[in-house]
This record gives C-alpha cells, structure tokens and sequence, in this order.
C-alpha cells in the first residue's frame, strides 16, 4: 500500500471504531426518553443498553477467526454493514424488543470492527511501528466515550432520540466505501468448504453461550429484575462460567484450528500483560460511567456540562496515549508507559474518594486531569507488549482475545460498580433527575450518593494497585530493529504458512 493508501486506511478504520464506542454510551442520556416514547418495561430499559456490550463482547474471537479465514479487509467491511443495518433497526424501531434487536445487531457488527482494527494495524506496520497506531486507538475510544453522553442529550433534547442511531449510517457508510478503494491487506484466500471445515465451530458454541449466560445473569441481578440468590441468576452464572471452562478446555485439547490458543497464557508475561488490560479495562470505565453520575445528581450539572466536564479527562489521556506511542517508537521501550500509566491511574482513582456534595472545580479538573494521564498509555502499551512475546502465527488470535477481555471486563465492571452503588444506597434510583429542587431530601439523597460513590471508588483504588502488581511481571524487550511479527503485505511466507495450516 501507498502512504495515502494507508492514510486513508487508518482514517476509516478510526472511524468505524470512533462509531462502535460512541453507541456504547450515547444512550445513556437517551434511556429515560426512549423508554418513555417506546413503553418499555423495567427489564427492556435494562437490556437497550446492555444488549449492545454483550452482543459485541461475545463475537470478538468469531470475527478474527473469520478474518483468518476470509481475509481482513472483506470481514471488517462486513461488520460495518452489520452495525450499519443495526443501526437503522434501531433508528426505525417502534417497540422495545425491536430497539433490542437492533441494539444486538449493532453489537455483532461492534465486535468485528474493534477486533479486526487492532489485528489490521499488525498486518500493515512493523512491531517497533504499531504503538503510534495503536495509541490513536486509545484516543478515538477515549473522545467517543466522553462525546457520547453529550451526543445523546443534545440529539434528544433537539432532534430526537432516533438520530443517536440514523448518524451512524452516513458515517458508516463513507467508512466502507473508503475501505473498498484504500485498504490493500494481502491474505491467502481459502476455498468456502475448507473455511467451514476449519472453523472451531464447538469453541464458536461454547464461548458465546458462556459469555451471554454470565453478562446476563450479572445484568439480570444488577439491575434488580431477580435476587442474587434466585436459582435463575445462580444457574445463569454457574453454566456461563462452565462454557467458558469448557471452552478453554476444548481449545487446548480438542481443538486444531482454536478461536484462542491456549498456548499463549504458558508465558507469565502473556498473563501479565492481559491482567494489565483486564485491570485497565476494569478500572477506566468507572469514568464514563460514574463520574457523570456524580455531576449531574450529586453536583446537579446538566448532561450537556457533565460531559463537557469530562474533557479534562479527555484532553490528557488523548496527549499521553499519543506521546506513549511516540516515545514505544523511539525507545523501543513499552515497560516505562505501562507502569507510569498505572501509577498515575491508581492516584487518580484513588483521589476521587475524596469527592464530596460541594463543587470545587479546581479539584474535579486537577483530579480528572491526574486519571486521564494514566489512563492514556494504557490503552496500547499492554498489546505491543504481549504482541512482542507471541509468535508471528498467534499475533492476531492474541490480539483478538485481548479484545474479547477489555469488553468483558468492561461489562464485568459497569455491573459491579452498580452493585456496589445500589447495596450502599439500600436500593435507590440510579437514574434519579438531576434538576430536583433544592430540598432537605434532595441534599440527604446527594449525601447518599457521596457515601456510595466512595464505597466504590474505593474498590476501583484497590483494583488499580493490583494492576500496578501486575506490571511488574511483564518481562522488558527491546523493540527497535524487530520486523513485524503479523503477515504484511510484504510477507508471504506468513500467507503461505496460514494457507498450509487452513488445508491441514
């Protein structure tokens, strides 16, 4: 590929991606209106959201196994117009179990574009190159998820809530027809009957059943439709963890052709470096969740000032994402992001416990600028990392299960942190509006949350100083020099290896 090819390349990739995260949060200032316009019971306003992370966590691994099979740039065109059919499911939907069903499509689609961005960037860039790459990742997810809730509440306060769906499809839309012309990744083409015959239909079967039983059982229990200790939760979470068991199980016996090679975690490096993503994932996703809840029911801020509020969070994390990448280029070394990365995510987290029911923006700003230095290196530096110490064949099964664990423990974490809420709380509304009056009530309710909301920050805290632990296991390599480790468009010793592996 030309320069421009590549420019070009990267700019619709980022676009998908910026458009996948967006949907994560932009309802989540639209919920109340959508439930309100389309009638939806308890149980439908829980999964319009949820449904959308479960359904994009569960097809990670399928997609990159089909990438294998089929070649990149055909799979991830064809995951765009998956999320791009959701997306006008969604916008069209005139019940909630339509709105459902299109949120899960858009899900699917979701799944293949995070997972085969991160595996294309180690098709087209050398090892010693993909930390600039990678850290514009970082920033797109990171803008996405902070514009999202802005987004939201100016289309629904506007325009309606149906344009947080109808915007995705222009958009989308120039995305695929920019990828048809401009991306060129070489890959062996593989005949349909041979491409079923390879594919790990037991593990397809096993992980998503196993995810979708977890998430849901945690979901179900979360969001107060069932007791923790109903047998249906209970069942719902001891099959989804046996799935999964058995998936592992499978894929290291069993299976010829796995989803996830198993022999990646036989390096305790490998293991470090997705426990660092996991811990990341689990701890930075309280941001884009919790914080706007602070502001707009402790603090009382509008959903609009909320987010711009976020900015501070935002702006850092897009600067020290991008000069992590730059300085992985320079110095070949990905230990010094990852441990300040994890430093300074930890004291920012834990210096939000000490939030209270006054606004003191030089704190807020101070605080959210202190996360969002952390957060930033983080978002690659863990991928260069353990895509340094697998083999050239496992680069890209690798880097799709640690797609597949970012989203779980994203989900994982958006349900825990509600948990804690709601047990400190004694059951109150999460969703409570901002703009009650000023009342004795409504102060006692902003104390409650305060107490709530430190409760669970001080579990993020806690999970931040095991990830700081879990650096210190990932073993140092020098990148500068190296070749990439994935098939390029240069390589076709790789290619030939895939095509020989595909015929076995």
């Amino acid at each position: 590929m030309s320069a421009w090819q590549r420019r070009l390349a990267m700019f619709s990739m980022c676009l998908a991606l910026f458009l996948s995260a967006l949907d994560v949060t932009i309802v989540a200032t639209a919920l109340p209106t959508i439930s309100r316009t389309l009638g939806a019971s308890a149980a439908e306003y829980a999964w319009i959201g949820s449904s959308y992370t479960l359904a994009t966590t569960s097809s990670n691994p399928i997609w990159a196994k089909l990438s294998d099979i089929s070649g990149r740039k055909s799979i991830l065109m064809l995951s765009n117009a998956v999320f791009m059919a959701g997306s006008l499911v969604a916008a069209l939907s005139q019940s909630p179990s339509m709105l459902i069903g299109g949120r899960v499509i858009q899900g699917l689609g979701s799944g293949g574009s995070l997972v085969l961005v991160t595996i294309i960037i180690g098709d087209m860039f050398e090892l010693k190159d993909r930390a600039k790459y990678y850290s514009f990742i970082g920033i797109v997810w990171a803008v996405a998820s902070c514009v999202g809730p802005i987004l939201g509440g100016v289309f629904t306060e506007r325009i309606g809530w149906r344009w947080c769906f109808w915007i995705n499809l222009p958009f989308d839309g120039a995305s695929i027809i920019v990828l048809f012309f401009a991306l060129n990744v070489k890959w062996p083409r593989v005949p349909v009957k041979d491409a079923l015959r390879s594919l790990d239909w037991l593990g397809c079967i096993t992980i998503v059943g196993g995810t979708i039983c977890f998430l849901y059982g945690l979901e179900t229990a979360s969001s107060g439709l069932r007791e923790w200790n109903s047998a249906f939760v209970l069942c719902l979470l001891i099959f989804g963890v046996l799935l999964l068991v058995l998936f592992f199980f499978c894929e290291a016996y069993f299976t010829k052709n796995p989803i996830i090679p198993v022999r990646i975690f036989r390096s305790f490096t490998n293991v470090a470096s997705f426990s660092t993503v996991c811990l990341h994932s689990l701890v930075f996703i309280n941001c884009d969740y919790f914080l706007p809840l602070y502001f707009q029911v402790v603090l009382r801020f509008t959903p609009i000032i909320s987010g711009v509020t976020l900015f501070a969070l935002v702006i850092p994390l897009s600067i020290f994402s991008g000069g992590s990448g730059l300085f992985i280029k320079k110095t070949g070394n990905y230990l010094v992001p990852i441990w300040f990365g994890a430093v300074m995510m930890t004291l920012g987290t834990g210096l939000f416990i000490s939030f209270d029911a006054t606004t003191n923006w030089a704190k807020i700003i101070v605080f959210l600028i202190i996360a969002g230095i952390g957060s930033g290196p983080l978002f690659q530096s863990p991928l260069i990392a353990l895509q340094s110490h697998v083999q050239p064949k496992d680069v890209a099964m690798a880097s799709s299960a640690l797609s597949f664990a970012r989203n779980l423990f994203t989900s994982i974490s958006i349900v825990v942190g509600t948990v804690l809420l709601q047990r400190t709380l004694g059951g109150a509304n999460l969703t409570v509006s901002t703009r009650t009056t000023n009342s004795t009530g409504s102060e006692s309710l902003a104390s409650q949350y305060v107490t709530a909301l430190r409760v669970m920050w001080t579990f993020y805290t806690a999970a931040g100083g095991l990830l700081i632990i879990m650096t210190l296991f990932i073993k140092k390599k020098n990148l500068l020099g190296e070749k990439g480790a994935t098939t390029s468009p240069d390589n076709e010793e790789g290619s030939a290896a895939t095509t020989r592996n595909m015929r076995e």
